[in-house]
């Protein structure tokens, strides 16, 4: 069976997906690549409309980044490029790139998918009729997707308080996923954000944010890790609920 080509989404970069540092935010990215993931399904036929007329829809548990260049800015011409890696009955692995006009690569990002049953809110068969135009084999083993350091909130961690908004929700009924990044990265200093880049991110969605409630989100202190770059560890709950956690790395400008 002929390995699936990548779909290719090109973007100019516009100025209201910037943040201060004038690069798109982590958040806009990310919003952007699962858009080229859905362009896709669209492609194939199997879009939104009508994995929600089979009662459910693709939900996002966890992601894993790696970041060679600084993120795009204002205006640059990005080429967003997707593909599938691999399912099972399950569970489903995209990958997710972001090159430069040149072609280079900026990112890559590897994410693991559950198909969720709306009505029940849990995790769901994956309808065969949405896998078939991919043209894939169903595996036993996936792709890893690497999970967050295991470490335990502590007091000293820097902690913020967000009311959930209406806006906030997507169309699933949950916090959208590219949301969670605003709230953990809103929690560093912010000489700290304009100073510093991603080099990777591992992030990792436990239970989902529902409407009209309050998240806390804390980030540790910066620490320095053995190739002298520095490691935050982020997490997010409502009341003792442990809704996401995220260990990421960085470099200085």
């Amino acid at each position: 069976m002929a390995e699936q080509k990548l779909f290719s989404m090109a973007h100019e970069v516009n100025y209201y997906e910037c943040d201060p540092s004038g690069r798109i935010s982590l958040s806009s990215l990310i919003a952007l690549m699962i858009l080229a993931s859905e362009k896709q399904n669209k492609t194939l036929g199997v879009d939104e409309d009508i994995t929600r007329s089979l009662g459910g829809g693709w939900v996002i548990i966890d992601y894993e980044a790696h970041f060679d260049q600084p993120l795009p800015r204002d205006k640059e011409q990005i080429d967003l490029q997707t593909k599938l890696l691999g399912y099972n009955k399950f569970f489903a692995v995209r990958q997710l790139l972001v090159r430069n006009a040149q072609g280079e690569l900026i990112g890559s990002v590897n994410g693991l998918f559950i198909y969720m049953d709306l009505q029940k809110r849990k995790m769901a068969r994956i309808p065969e009729e949405i896998m078939a135009p991919y043209e894939l084999d169903a595996v036993l083993k996936l792709p890893k997707v690497q999970r967050p350091d295991h470490v335990e909130w502590e007091a000293d961690w820097n902690g913020h308080e967000y009311r959930v908004r209406y806006f906030d929700i997507d169309i699933n009924g949950h916090v959208n996923n590219a949301r969670y990044f605003d709230w953990m990265l809103d929690t560093l200093n912010h000489q700290f954000l304009l100073n510093h880049q991603i080099v990777d991110f591992r992030m990792n969605y436990e239970h989902e944010v529902r409407p009209e409630t309050t998240v806390v989100s804390y980030s540790s202190q910066p620490v320095e890790n053995a190739d002298h770059q520095l490691v935050t560890q982020h997490k997010i709950f409502v009341g003792e609920d442990e809704c996401a956690a995220a260990t990421i790395t960085w470099r200085k400008c």
